[in-house]
């Protein structure tokens, strides 16, 4: 099975540009951050760019306008990043629909938790978008299997606890973790937060299914910019497919 590859950019002013370069260098999904004033899944360096992409006003309309615009340019599947509260704030309905008329693959509400998730799939049976559930190193094996037997597109498995992008070590049940998650669902399985080099992705991937690259590649973007990145980029996508089962 081919390892999957999911990359994190912030919606900024140039989120199109940045979209193109991860779809060119084999991503399979990108996930796209909304700029939010209050995230509580987000570690420094994807805070500051949400704080960029505030004060160049960027928003959830003008998110969506461009991924509905540019969405047939691109053959990475793509996935919105945002809180419950924007969700709120645009209105529901509008918002799902306004995410099937962008093509968006998935959903990832990280604090929302999973009853209301549930409740949310129920509301809208007809939606083409996946909500993409995330589990916890700290969720009891119940609480896992539950999760897992109800997701859809994927699972994110989030590998410590803390906030993305911190200097730490994986967390020592993960593998088994990981493991155990593959037994409840049939559909992948990836692992992110922290995920930053080769030797962790492939660590990871010996159990997971694909890695989720976030901070790192915010990181490189804002400070290198698009081409210097594409060697980082390239290099992510040469070892999970040197790893693929």
């Amino acid at each position: 099975m081919r390892k999957q590859f999911v990359a994190y950019i912030m919606g900024g002013p140039n989120f199109i540009e940045s979209l193109k370069l991860l779809d060119s260098e084999g991503a399979d999904y990108v996930e796209i951050g909304v700029p939010f004033s209050d995230p509580v899944a987000d570690g420094p360096i994807i805070k500051k760019a949400g704080e960029k992409a505030i004060q160049a006003r960027m928003t959830l309309e003008k998110i969506l306008e461009q991924l509905k615009i540019h969405q047939k340019e691109i053959k990475a599947k793509t996935i919105i990043m945002t809180y419950a509260h924007m969700i709120e704030a645009y209105g529901e309905a509008a918002f799902m629909q306004a995410l099937d008329e962008a093509d968006v693959y998935g959903l990832i509400i990280p604090d929302m938790p999973f009853e209301y998730t549930e409740q949310l799939k129920a509301r809208y049976p007809q939606r083409h978008v996946k909500i993409i559930s995330l589990i916890a190193m700290t969720a009891h094996e119940a609480r896992m299997k539950q999760i897992a037997e109800q997701a859809e597109g994927f699972i994110y498995t989030v590998t410590m606890n803390q906030t993305t992008g911190q200097n730490a070590q994986f967390h020592p049940e993960l593998k088994a973790k990981i493991k155990a998650i593959q037994q409840y669902t049939s559909i992948p399985v990836m692992a992110g937060f922290g995920i930053r080099d080769e030797t962790q992705v492939t660590d990871i991937v010996s159990v997971a299914d694909g890695v989720i690259i976030g901070s790192e590649i915010v990181r490189r973007l804002d400070e290198d910019g698009i081409e210097a990145t594409r060697p980082f980029l390239k290099n992510m996508r040469k070892v999970l497919n040197e790893t693929d089962a």
